[in-house]
């Protein structure tokens, strides 16, 4: 056996080792060059992905759970803002005024499939609010309830304007195309304009108006819905939640009526004009006529929306914090459509 061990390799032997050492190396090369290549690839693929992604983010798409979302450009947002004032809309002279956004209601119009969807946004929102300064000039944010973005301003365009970037943030950065702002006193003129609106009372009221008993089919006049929307104190559910609830079903009746009648019953200019002190509205005419082409038939109501979260007792007044998780999916669901 040692005598086999010792014997010199003949001159077969050596070429064939040689020749598997150059097949090994070949092997080695090529490997080396292929991975270098698939490394580069990657790499390429990867810088490709993270350009996408970088462009995406850039035009607002959103990733959630490795899955895209594009905002929708085939629908048009109206916040409607309801000031806790009872006489026409005025100028403090000043970059902050005493009135506050009561009512917050956001139309979502869905120009593809024909509909509107409400959302309605809890004034005691706790969010990031738009600061102005003395000059009118933007000078930071707080922390703070939805509501009081209308304190800064005069109280006119500029805090109505304040109250749209509020909302946009609290929302993700959504677009708001226009607003409509009222004080609340315009709420008894649009009613009876519209002969009133029919609903079942939801809470008792009697200690104000006798008609309006818990549970009673009513169709509420101008001051009676007025106070349906408006009033919480003497209540005995007197939390904005259930403020909400009374507001959201008013707007379902409204919608429901405003439905079944024909454009000849609806309030003429003549008659819209007696509001005028009580409207504002970034609204150009332009814009109204477009959206009225857009609306050639009548858009189905999908209903009222509302946000999920937690309403708290702060240090001094209620606070209302929204449910993330659950916001972030209805934003989509509601501006966003999946790539």
């Amino acid at each position: 056996m040692s005598h086999i061990m010792s014997k010199k390799p003949s001159a077969m032997q050596w070429w064939l080792l040689v020749l598997v050492l150059m097949l090994t190396g070949g092997v080695l090369v090529c490997g080396a060059a292929l991975w270098q290549s698939r490394s580069k690839d990657q790499a390429q693929q990867t810088q490709q992905e993270l350009e996408l992604s970088a462009q995406r983010r850039r035009e607002g798409w959103i990733e959630l759970e490795q899955q895209w979302y594009a905002p929708r450009n085939d629908i048009s947002t109206v916040l409607l803002v309801g000031v806790d004032e009872m006489g026409p809309l005025e100028d403090s002279g000043s970059y902050n005024n005493n009135s506050q956004a009561d009512f917050l209601l956001l139309a979502v119009l869905d120009h593809r499939d024909k509909t509107v969807t409400a959302l309605h946004l809890n004034r005691d929102s706790m969010t990031q609010i738009p600061v102005l300064g003395v000059t009118g000039q933007p000078a930071g944010t707080i922390t703070g309830q939805l509501a009081l973005a209308h304190t800064y301003g005069s109280g006119l365009d500029d805090s109505f304007r304040n109250t749209v970037k509020a909302v946009s943030t609290l929302l993700g950065g959504i677009t708001i195309h226009n607003y409509i702002g009222m004080s609340m006193g315009a709420v008894p003129l649009i009613n009876d304009l519209l002969g009133g609106v029919t609903l079942t009372v939801l809470d008792d009221f009697s200690h104000l108006d006798a008609e309006m008993v818990q549970g009673a089919q009513c169709t509420l006049t101008g001051e009676q819905a007025l106070s349906y929307l408006r009033i919480r104190k003497g209540l005995e559910d007197s939390s904005n939640v259930r403020r909400m609830q009374r507001q959201q079903q008013y707007i379902q009746a409204l919608f429901e009526q405003l439905h079944r009648q024909s454009v000849q019953s609806l309030p003429s200019l003549e008659q819209l004009g007696a509001l005028s002190g009580y409207l504002m509205t970034d609204f150009q005419l332009s814009e109204l006529q477009q959206l009225s082409r857009q609306q050639k038939e009548p858009y189905r109501f999908l209903g009222v929306q509302q946000i999920a979260g937690e309403a708290k007792q702060g240090e001094e007044y209620m606070e209302f914090y929204p449910d993330a998780q659950a916001l972030q999916r209805q934003v989509l669901n509601l501006f966003y459509e999946k790539q």
